[in-house]
């Protein structure tokens, strides 16, 4: 092959030109570092390799050459423009400032040396001078989608998320394909929960730049919280076999298949997650908890006491570890900092005037506590088995209800008056919510050397190391609440019962909470589901009737847990909305499989015990493993590791079999 000819000194700068003008930034490096050395310290040459080094995404490169070139030509605007944009790409951002403040100086006039300075600006949160800036540009220019753009950023970081949207309108309809732009929308279209609408934006980033990594990672999540397991799961394959060091990804596929309980295929990537980006508090707290929930409790607890250790903001931690302390028989720990849930901060922010307590007083004897109901039913029903231990204590108890409950809880001896949640505060000693009651009763039975720290936020003390500081169960949780069916529903689900068909009587209940895709980015964990065809299989030898109590069964529901069967399934579902009757089924029946939700707190209430479907990973209720000390003698049936259902449902089968024997 014939050797190319040199170029002349001249030729460099067009040779370059061409290379970096098609992307081939590389090659005009190396073309202009060649030139460099013919013509030492030529400020042209040393600009161009600087923005080329810039172009390349080597900020550092392009610094060391673009202030050689400013050294040699001080005054010249696109020189000081591409210094000050080196710098902002380092996150230098006060020289960055000073620099784009010199350029405008040189040329006043230049919009890119203005939104320049407003984003130097507004990431030193100077936002108030860097929204002042963009607003003088639009006013200016209102056809400017970058100064449109970047007035989005500003508003955005200022937490005003409807302005932001608008702004990113503006530059979209006078540039359609500025992706950033498109990409901006869409993640504060994301941010204000308007899933569908942010889906339909990072669709279009992506029609115009379907490579775009940022955009890609984004859909998925979104996708996530809409509840599209399964096409986000694809998404985040497709991106890491394009980018299989992309942290972001790692940690959605993390997200996606933890949704499906299938852990062990989740924790390789938090592992990898947290490797690849070490600092990221959100990826080492994902990872502490997989491990945990894929049962290295003893790594994902030092992991979660090094994160406290290693940072003042401890909120998130807290309540992420919360959960994992309960499941493992940690009590004591678990339920003090159950003080720090959200659902507590919640409350206070909307109701400051109940002037909720967290801890009882130490005297009790004739002190009249209001206990306010929160969370969903049968949480209000498994926070109140601490009642009877709060009354023995001295205390005369007003408990504020969800109207469903209200009249059934006035049968509970250990309140002393029920009212219903919209009813006016009666005046007490001291107003406390439900799921403050065990940490709080907890103190008053505990002796001094159980004693933890007053603030479970902020204090890491037993949270910094492994093992802990005190054994699991400690205090004996209470048993649940009981109580007793109406004579009048007791009577009336008999009769219903004999028109079903002959006994024993089989109750099942396949769902239970709100599905991810109607959650819209809630706590998916709280949701539970189990396949209608695996769990009717496994249930099919039963002798008696088999009665569905689903709450609001999907279409066609009962028709294919039926042909599942081989057998009649009567209808009960529509008792969901006549707890009283429920409560009088549940007493009635002589067994009940299904996963957790109110019914079986009610189960547990009518003093009967049930075969439960605990997904995976468990909510803490259920423990990570073996038995449930909150609900003794209930059989539990885990989903594996693996999100599979087969060995759980295969022991169900087995054990009603055995059962009936």
């Amino acid at each position: 092959m014939p050797s190319q000819p040199a170029l002349r000194p001249d030729d460099y700068l067009e040779a370059g030109r061409r290379a970096q003008e098609a992307g081939d930034f590389a090659t005009a490096i190396t073309i202009y570092t060649n030139a460099l050395s013919t013509r030492q310290n030529d400020p042209k040459l040393l600009f161009l390799l600087g923005n080329a080094y810039l172009a390349h995404d080597n900020a550092v490169a392009a610094i060391a050459q673009l202030e050689k070139a400013a050294s040699r030509q001080r005054n010249h605007p696109a020189i000081t423009g591409s210094l000050a944009q080196a710098y902002f790409q380092c996150g230098r951002y006060t020289d960055a400032e000073n620099q784009f403040r010199k350029a405008l100086r040189l040329e006043p006039r230049e919009e890119s040396f203005q939104i320049g300075l407003a984003n130097a600006l507004a990431m030193q949160q100077k936002f108030t001078d860097a929204e002042t800036l963009l607003k003088r540009i639009t006013a200016r220019n209102p056809n400017s989608a970058l100064a449109w753009m970047n007035l989005g950023n500003v508003t955005r970081d200022q937490a005003r998320l409807d302005e932001a949207v608008e702004h990113y309108r503006a530059a979209l309809r006078i540039e359609p394909a500025l992706v950033n732009a498109r990409n901006n929308l869409a993640s504060t279209l994301h941010a204000l929960l308007r899933f569908e609408e942010a889906e339909k934006e990072y669709r279009a980033c992506l029609t115009t730049a379907p490579h775009f990594m940022l955009a890609r990672a984004n859909l998925a999540s979104v996708l996530i919280d809409l509840g599209h397991i399964a096409e986000a799961e694809q998404r985040c394959r497709e991106l890491l076999a394009a980018a299989p060091d992309f942290a972001n990804a790692h940690a959605l596929m993390s997200a996606a298949l933890g949704m499906q309980g299938r852990i062990t295929e989740q924790l390789p990537h938090c592992l990898r997650a947290a490797a690849l980006e070490p600092h990221n508090q959100r990826y080492r707290e994902t990872c502490a908890s997989a491990l945990c929930e894929a049962g290295d409790v003893e790594e994902g607890l030092q992991r979660f006491g090094a994160i406290l250790r290693s940072t003042a903001d401890t909120v998130n931690t807290v309540r992420l570890v919360t959960p994992i302390l309960l499941a493992n028989g940690f009590l004591d720990e678990g339920w003090h900092r159950y003080r720090s849930r959200a659902d507590f901060e919640r409350i206070v922010r909307h109701f400051g005037h109940l002037n909720l307590q967290q801890s009882l007083p130490p005297q009790l004897m004739g002190k009249h506590i209001c206990v306010v109901c929160e969370q969903g039913l049968g949480d209000e029903l498994f926070f109140l088995r601490y009642a009877p231990r709060l009354k023995a204590l001295g205390a005369r108890i007003t408990y504020c209800a969800s109207p469903k409950l209200a009249v059934m809880l006035q049968r509970v001896a250990a309140l002393d008056a029920v009212i219903g949640d919209t009813a006016a505060i009666p005046p007490s000693d001291m107003n406390m919510l439900a799921g403050d009651l065990p940490s709080a009763v907890n103190e008053q039975e505990a002796p001094a050397a159980l004693s933890v720290p007053a603030n479970p936020a902020t204090d890491v003390g037993l949270m910094a190391e492994y093992p802990w500081m005190h054994a699991p169960h400690a205090l004996l949780p209470p048993p649940s609440l009981r109580i007793d069916p109406l004579p009048e529903s007791l009577a009336a689900v008999r009769a219903l019962l004999a028109n079903a068909g002959p006994p024993p009587y089989l109750g099942i209940t396949w769902r239970g909470g709100t599905a991810p895709d109607q959650q819209r980015g809630a706590n998916w964990k709280l949701f539970k589901e189990v396949a209608i065809p695996a769990l009717g299989q496994a249930l099919a030898d039963w002798p008696g009737t088999l009665l569905a109590l689903q709450r609001k069964p999907a279409a066609g529901e009962l028709e294919r847990l039926q042909t599942t069967l081989g057998k009649p399934l009567a209808d009960f579902t529509a008792l969901n909305d006549h707890l009283e009757h429920m409560l009088a089924l549940l007493a009635l029946i002589d067994d009940y499989v299904g996963v957790s939700n109110t019914n079986m707190h009610l189960r547990a209430a009518a003093g009967k015990t049930a075969r439960v479907l605990v997904p995976c990973p468990a909510e803490w209720r259920w423990m990570a493993s073996g038995s449930s000390p909150w609900f003794p003698g209930f059989g539990i049936y885990r989903q594996a590791l693996n999100g599979r259902w087969e060995d759980a449902l295969t022991a169900l089968r087995r054990d009603i079999s055995a059962a009936r024997i």
